[in-house]
Formats: structure tokens, sequence, C-alpha cells
């Protein structure tokens, strides 16, 4: 099969593992860097992404004459868009016309402004949501959830030992913020911008950092999204820690209890504060849930896996 990929070129994030995964399995991929030529590519980003005014600027971006002309030229099977930020919506109902196209949407339900009025100019949206209205009332024509999912060359356990009891890796915030704040320990670690305030923060860590962080803590809590809690949709850090053999504390939702069974999950600040002193004193059963939850990952929960589910939907 031949496929097109339009995202962003960069080590670690989905349309790595992605296209990885893809070829892995035998399929001719091309990726086209939305980001390429761009000038100010966050805060463009940032812009398209939240507020709808702009929405006249996307004709502008490079990527749209880029898309259009490779397509006609490579003539793929499918064209997967991973967000698309940059990319108009004439582009998108010129390419709908001629070509079978899907846009993998991984932020669950953030950014209206920039997914309302283009939905149903596309065969599919992939989503790690398990629920799916949302996009639905948006003029979506079908949805399917593609859970997220680890890279066992990438994420794996390294037999290290414990430098943290306890660590958070990403951007601070507001919630996790006050979450963080209200735990009142003093030992615990974040890792990513906008700590400020806090007494052992630490600067963001990807790729080879990230992994080794994860492995050096003892307890990584995995602190979600309340949007992500609505809409039932475990981000990337939940299968990634998972693979790495790590420990985790996790929000609640219905389907991290149905990937993985054996995980810790909280229902409020009370009930995390608990689990956190409980599992910091009982080393083996915290192991022994890490040993599960990695092994499950392992045999289900694989970037393959979900490329499967994307192909097998289209």
């Amino acid at each position: 099969m031949k496929i097109l990929m339009v995202g962003r070129d960069a080590k670690y994030n989905a349309e790595y593992f992605y296209l990885k995964a893809f070829k892995k399995m035998g399929h001719e991929v091309v990726l086209i860097d939305q980001y390429k030529g761009l000038r100010y590519g966050t805060l463009n980003r940032y812009l398209q992404s939240r507020v709808k005014l702009f929405d006249f600027l996307k004709e502008r971006y490079p990527v749209n004459n880029q898309i259009k002309t490779y397509a006609n030229v490579f003539q793929p099977d499918i064209i997967l868009i991973f967000k698309g930020e940059f990319i108009s919506k004439k582009t998108i109902k010129e390419l709908s016309e001629n070509f079978k196209t899907a846009l993998f949407w991984p932020d669950t339900y953030k950014f209206k402004p920039l997914l309302s009025g283009r939905l149903h100019y596309f065969d599919i949206i992939y989503t790690a949501a398990n629920n799916l209205e949302f996009y639905y009332k948006l003029g979506a024509r079908r949805v399917v959830t593609v859970p997220w999912a680890c890279d066992p060359d990438f994420h794996k356990s390294l037999n290290l030992s414990f430098t943290y009891n306890v660590s958070f890796i990403g951007t601070a915030y507001l919630e996790r913020r006050r979450i963080i704040r209200k735990l009142k320990l003093s030992d615990i670690h974040v890792f990513g911008d906008y700590w400020f305030g806090f007494k052992n923060r630490h600067p963001a860590v990807y790729g080879e950092d990230y992994v080794k962080t994860i492995n050096a803590t003892k307890i990584n809590l995995n602190l979600q999204a309340q949007v992500s809690v609505r809409a039932d949709a475990p981000t990337m850090r939940t299968f990634e820690v998972a693979g790495c053999k790590g420990f985790q504390i996790s929000d609640y939702m219905p389907s991290i209890m149905k990937y993985f069974p054996e995980m810790v999950a909280f229902r409020d600040l009370k009930e995390l504060k608990e689990l956190i002193s409980y599992y910091l004193e009982n080393e083996e059963e915290r192991s022994e849930i890490a040993t599960k939850t990695h092994e499950r990952c392992y045999k289900y929960f694989t970037y393959n896996d979900s490329a499967k589910i994307i192909l097998e939907n289209l």
C-alpha cells in the first residue's frame, strides 16, 4: 500500500513511530513535513489550533501546494494527515475528491476551532478517544478509536537504580500545578516547561532522557488533562511508561482499566495521596504491577498493533 503521511518530521513523535511501523509492515510511505518552510511554526500552530479568526492564513502555508503536488505524483492509496493545523479547508476538499483521506487526531476534544467545518471531508477520523460523540457532532462521517502505543525498540526497561521516589513528566498546565501543590510531598520531581516556583523542577526531557527518567522513578504520576478524562482517552504517556516497565498512577478512565486491568488509578486527590504512600512502601507489589502492565503493553499495544487498526479500518 502507498501511504502519504502529512505531519511533523521529528524524532519520537506519533509520525515518527507510525512511519517506522508502516514501513516495517512492508508499505511504501512518504512523510510531508507541514512545518517545512514555515517561520514561527509554534506560534502559527497555536493560532491555527485555537483561533478561527486566522483560518484565512492557511492557504498561504507551503504545505498546501506540497501535498497536492506530491499526491498527484505519488498517487497514494491513503492520505493520512496528523492534526493538519496548516492545511486549508480548500486543500482538504480537493484531496477528498480524488483520494481516500484520513485525519489522525490525537488531542481528543481539544481545538474545536480547527476541527469545525472540515471533518466531513475526511473518509475517516482516527482518535485516542473512546467517547466519540464530539467528532460526530462536528460532522465526522466515521470515527475509529486507535489507542496510543509503545515502541519496544525504544520504550523499554533499562534496569536502572531509582533516583526519584515520585515524578511527573509534562508541561505545567494549571490543573497539574494545582494537584502537585496540594499533594504537599517534598520529594515530587517535575520535568517540563512552566514549573516555576516548584522546588524539585527540572528541564523538559525528551527521547532517551525521557525513557531514562521513567526508568529511574519509583512512581510515575500520569496526570491526564480533564479533557482527556472526559473523552476517555488515555494519553501517550500511559503506554510509554508501561512500555518502559515503569510503575504509574493514573487518573481513572474506563478504557484504562480495559487496556490495563492491573493499573493503579485514582479518582480524587485524597485517593492519590493514599496510593502514593502505599506503593512507596510496597516495592514488591509495585514491581509486580509494573511487570504485568509492561507485558500487556508489549502484547497488545505496540505501534505495529495501532498501525494495523488504522489500515484495517480504511
